[in-house]
């Protein structure tokens, strides 16, 4: 399975939270962001990440150890899981077994995350019974074109938006998307914010393309790559 660090103290957008860093392999093979505008690939974050994948980071653990430390935040902590990576999965089928023993660590707590994994049936179930049952898995769509459908999930949903995109807008299906709080405020963090943890905000959270490949992932958020 996987390699995991930990993480704790400030950082930025995050805020000084718990969160966790999954290694690359993590990912879809097919996420269309992948060399194409991941912003976890390049600077500092993509240098850790390196440094995950290839098992010479600090704070290292696999996930067994990774599920221990989760288990042992104290009582409604919320936490990040995954700055970068994403769920454990066999070619591309989420390890129901793995993300079960997460969900149950994290009881008590406010764990959440995101995945690009595909939204097959066997996927989707083992998403909706974490989000049942406390561990909120946000679906991440690749631009408005794919929101309405994964909205139709009656999942939490957050997309990939080019940059520049307004605070506020609708979906052709009239679905509401705002912005990332902490994009438009240096005052807000993930740790003062939260909503990525709601799974019943009832709108989708945008992210503008950011980092130095944003014109990349702009083209994926308007489905030209």
């Amino acid at each position: 399975m996987f390699n995991v660090q930990t993480s704790t103290g400030y950082q930025n957008k995050v805020g000084n939270m718990f969160r966790s860093t999954t290694e690359e392999p993590s990912c879809p093979s097919d996420c269309p962001l992948k060399g194409k505008g991941c912003y976890a690939e390049v600077g500092p974050q993509g240098w850790q990440w390196k440094k995950v994948t290839n098992g010479v980071a600090k704070n290292l653990t696999n996930w067994d150890g990774f599920c221990q430390k989760v288990k042992r935040l104290p009582k409604a902590t919320m936490w990040r899981h995954n700055v970068a990576g994403d769920l454990p999965h066999v070619n591309g089928e989420i390890a129901e077994a793995p993300l079960s023993a997460l969900v149950r660590a994290n009881k008590g707590k406010h764990g959440f995350t995101y995945t690009h994994h595909a939204l097959s049936p066997e996927n989707l179930a083992v998403i909706k019974s974490a989000n049942d049952n406390g561990f909120t898995i946000n679906l991440s769509a690749n631009g408005l074109h794919q929101v309405d459908e994964y909205v139709n999930t009656r999942l939490p949903v957050v997309t990939v938006l080019p940059m520049d995109s307004p605070k506020v807008q609708r979906t052709p299906n009239g679905n509401k998307v705002v912005v990332c709080p902490a994009v438009n405020s240096e005052k807000v963090h993930c740790d003062t914010c939260g909503i990525c943890a709601d799974p019943k905000r009832g709108y989708t959270i945008g992210f503008p393309a950011h980092g130095a490949r944003k014109r990349k992932a702009t083209e994926v958020a308007q489905g030209i790559l």
